[in-house]
Order: C-alpha cells, then sequence, then structure tokens
C-alpha cells in the first residue's frame, strides 16, 4: 500500500469520523442545555424544551455543511501535523456552518423553535472533536508508517542543493510516509558530491521506475532543464508513478503565487508587497499593544537590570548599534551592555560566539535568558521593528551579504523583529546564513496572525528553557 493509497483511506475515515462527531456534538449540546441542569442558572427557557426529534432532523443539514465547508478550506488532506492554524481553520468551519444552518433553519424548518444555547454548544463540541479527530488520525497515520505500511518508495531526478535537503528530510524522519531510494543523474552536472544511491541516469526513467519499484518521482528544477522535464512527463505516461517538481528555493520565492488574468491571458505574479493594507494595521496594532504591555510589566526588572549593569563594571547601561531595518533604513537597536565597554575596539562588526571572553559575568547571565533583549520593546513601541520578523543586522555587514546571497534584500521587505521563524528553529548567530534566509523568506511568503502567535509562543517555550545565547544580534 503506498503513501498516496493509505491518505485516501484515512481521508474517508475522517470524513465519516467528523459526521459521528458532529451527530453526537448535537445530542450532547441538547443535553447539557436542557437534561443536565448545569445551565438552568445561565440560559433561561421559557415553556417546554424543544423535541429531540427536531434536532434529529437537523443533522443531515449540518452535517453535509460541515463536511463542505471542511472541505473547501482543505482540511480533508491528511498531511502534516496538527497546528493551531488547523484548529483555527476548523472554528472558522463552525462559524460559518453555524451561520449557514441558522440561515437554512430559517427558510427550511421556520415552524420550528431551536436553542441558541444548543447551536452554540454543538458548534464548540464539534471544533474540539474534530480537532482530536484529525490529531488521533494523524498518529495512528504515523505509527502504522513506522512498521512500513503506507510508504511511498521515491527517487529524486538530477540533484543540487535543495535536492539534498528534501533528501535529508526523507532520510531523517521515518515517520514522513516516503522511503528514498537513489537518484537519477542527467541534466545539469551536479554542484556537489553526491553521496547517496545513483539508481542511474534520466534517460532509463521507465525501466527504473519499474525496477526499482518507484512510487514517486521529484525532478529537481532547474537542475533538469524544461524540455527534459516533458520528456520525463512523456516517458511515465502509463505507469503508476506520481511526479513532482520541485523548484529551485528562489525559483518561486517559497510563496503563494498568483494567477491574474489580463484580457485572457494569465499572468502569474510571483511576488506581492507583504504586510500591506489591513494586514500591516493588524500587525502593527499588535505590536503597540503587547510591547505597550511588555514595557510595563517587566519595567522593576528592567530597572533592576540597569542598575546591575552600572554597578557590575563600567561603561554605559544601555548598548546601542546601527542596524538596517525595513526598506533599507537605518536605525538603532537597543540593549542591555553584556560586553566590555571596549568589546568592539579593533574587532569591528563580528558576531559573538558562545563563549565570547568580552562577555562580561552579568552579561553572559543576561544573553542566557533573552534579557539583555528586552530595552528591544521601545524599539517595538516607535515602530523600528516589530515583535516578530527577520533579526536586523549590523549595517556594515549587509554590502557583503547581499553581493554573495541570493536574494537576502528581500528580507528587507517588512520591519525586522525581536523574534523571528529562523530563530524559533535554531538558526542564530554563527550559523549559516543561507538558511537563515530561506526562514525569513518563509516567514515573508506566509505570514498570518497565527504564525506571529506561533513563533511568539516558541520564543516563550526557548527563554523557558534557558538557552545559550550565541549572538550579540
Amino acid at each position: 500500500m503506498s503513501n498516496k493509497t493509505l491518505d485516501q483511506l484515512l481521508t474517508v475515515f475522517t470524513l465519516l469520523l467528523d459526521v459521528c462527531f458532529i451527530s453526537a456534538s448535537v445530542f450532547v449540546a441538547y443535553w447539557l442545555r436542557f437534561e443536565s441542569g448545569w445551565l438552568d442558572g445561565v440560559a433561561i427557557h421559557k415553556g417546554a424544551p424543544p423535541p429531540l426529534d427536531y434536532y434529529f432532523q437537523l443533522i443531515p443539514l449540518m452535517g453535509f455543511i460541515w463536511i463542505l465547508v471542511l472541505r473547501g478550506i482543505g482540511l480533508y488532506r491528511i498531511e502534516g501535523r496538527i497546528t493551531l492554524e488547523t484548529v483555527a481553520s476548523i472554528s472558522k468551519t463552525g462559524v460559518i456552518a453555524s451561520i449557514a444552518t441558522l440561515g437554512a433553519i430559517f427558510f427550511i424548518y421556520h415552524n420550528h423553535q431551536y436553542s441558541r444555547w444548543v447551536m452554540i454548544l454543538s458548534c464548540v463540541l464539534s471544533v474540539i472533536l474534530l480537532s482530536l479527530n484529525r490529531l488521533v488520525i494523524q498518529r495512528f497515520k504515523e505509527a502504522i508508517q513506522q512498521l512500513g505500511v503506507g510508504i511511498s518508495r521515491v527517487a529524486v531526478v538530477g540533484f543540487n542543493t535543495t535536492t539534498q535537503q528534501l533528501i535529508h528530510s526523507f532520510e531523517e524522519k521515518t515517520s514522513s510516509g516516503y522511503q528514498f531510494v537513489g537518484v537519477l543523474l542527467g541534466g545539469l552536472p551536479p554542484s556537489q558530491p553526491i553521496s547517496h544511491r545513483i539508481l542511474g541516469e534520466f534517460t532509463e526513467i521507465r525501466s527504473l521506475v519499474q525496477k526499482y519499484r518507484i512510487d514517486e518521482l521529484f525532478i529537481t528544477s532547474p537542475a533538469i532543464s524544461h524540455t527534459e522535464i516533458l520528456q520525463i512527463v512523456d516517458v511515465c505516461e502509463g505507469l503508476s508513478v506520481r511526479l513532482h517538481l520541485l523548484p529551485d528555493f528562489y525559483e518561486v520565492m517559497i510563496g503563494r503565487t498568483r494567477v491574474a488574468d489580463f484580457d485572457g491571458i494569465p499572468v502569474v505574479r510571483l511576488k506581492e508587497l507583504p504586510l500591506q493594507g489591513w494586514r500591516g494595521m493588524i500587525k502593527r496594532g499588535m505590536d503597540i499593544l503587547l510591547s505597550s504591555i511588555a514595557l510595563i510589566v517587566c519595567s522593576p526588572l528592567m530597572l533592576s537590570i540597569a542598575v546591575a549593569v552600572k554597578l557590575s563594571s563600567p561603561g554605559r547601561v544601555i548598548f546601542r548599534q546601527e542596524r538596517v531595518g525595513r526598506d533599507g533604513t537605518p536605525f538603532y537597536i537597543y540593549k542591555f551592555r553584556s560586553m566590555r565597554q571596549d568589546a568592539e575596539v579593533g574587532v569591528g562588526h563580528v558576531w559573538a560566539s558562545k563563549d565570547d571572553p568580552r562577555q562580561t559575568w552579568l552579561g553572559r547571565f543576561l544573553r542566557r535568558w533573552c534579557l539583555d533583549e528586552l530595552p528591544q520593546f521601545f524599539n517595538v513601541f516607535k515602530g523600528d521593528m516589530s515583535l516578530v520578523g527577520p533579526r536586523p543586522e549590523m549595517s556594515g555587514l549587509i554590502d557583503d551579504f547581499s553581493k554573495s546571497i541570493p536574494h537576502y534584500l528581500d528580507r528587507h521587505r517588512v520591519k525586522c523583529g525581536l523574534t523571528g521563524w529562523a530563530q524559533v528553529n535554531g538558526l542564530r548567530g554563527n550559523t549559516s546564513l543561507e538558511e537563515r534566509i530561506r526562514y525569513d523568506l518563509y516567514y515573508i511568503e506566509n505570514w498570518s496572525i497565527g504564525f506571529d502567535i506561533k513563533i511568539l509562543l516558541k520564543t516563550l517555550w526557548s527563554i523557558k528553557r534557558a538557552p545559550q545565547r550565541d549572538t550579540e544580534g
């Protein structure tokens, strides 16, 4: 059984369980409202409660609307882990389905009376049960794939850095549902030595797919030319193999492309202006609200740290350094000084290391718990920075980075952040800059309120674990 077949079976199973849970939520909501006695003091109902038969008639309609909306939002794809975004999508489905159900009641069952409390409770219960349903199904899928059931045998055609990362994911994540078989050479010569099994040339793809029982092929672009891709598609006709195109990371900017229509001519818009309009206003509003709360709550702690820094070593309390923000605009970032006063003399613009001898004993403690960055809430409140975004880089390093790293300057399309998607994934300081840029660009192109909240929560969790800081930035 392949991964695709397993997903199809689990999708049907998920849908059937959804129907059962939606139906059960109506009965439980009815019991809570009218028979448990728990809501007697909260919800007042005049006269006898509506018969349970009324709600029997309502279940097919509710189930149909829920399933329709769930499918439209894409919640029957058994992929990835259950996240806050998944729960938020199910909650959105609940609101839409409830409104649609109430509208249908008005036209179809207008002679019946229905309790608003039953509708609200059934919606809440459905959101909880459907979220748990997906969590259990996902865990079940991972468990049986660990046993070798529902595994797809995959190979890649062509080889480059992006392919290497994909292969690494296949080999590291045993619960991904994929078993990596090997590489088919072709197209441009590899830019680095291949340490993986080489199956043969892509010109022999038909016989190799049959020989190694390959279920899915990942074709690397631009290592494989467009003409060669069309040849592969043509050769694979009649074979039970799924084809995927693996574009270079920067080729599509990892973002959401948009297709526009100009007088019947389809045009793909590769790059949007991020965080414009209401999205930018919401993010700025959240920055102002949360940074002001943080400044008020943390003010006693910040005052204590300021006194401790002043008494522990000579020099200024606040470290100020020029960084580059949105649209390349320079600004001064603020931190509690964690190094000696002469730390930058003769050194210039460099990142600090884990055991940097320039750190003071107090600075080492502050950096370990991220307390040195508390003054950056002033930067956020002023509008120089955002709570979440790419970390600001020292101005003296920008020119070199922009010349050596493709699309580096794209990270300056948004405000830099106090924390970021790269940082919560362990990429900070003297780590791969290319990897950090990849994470930064992914964040920019896929921003949402839920994504920001997720990053903030992961940041708090990492601080709780008190990781050793590696950088001054």
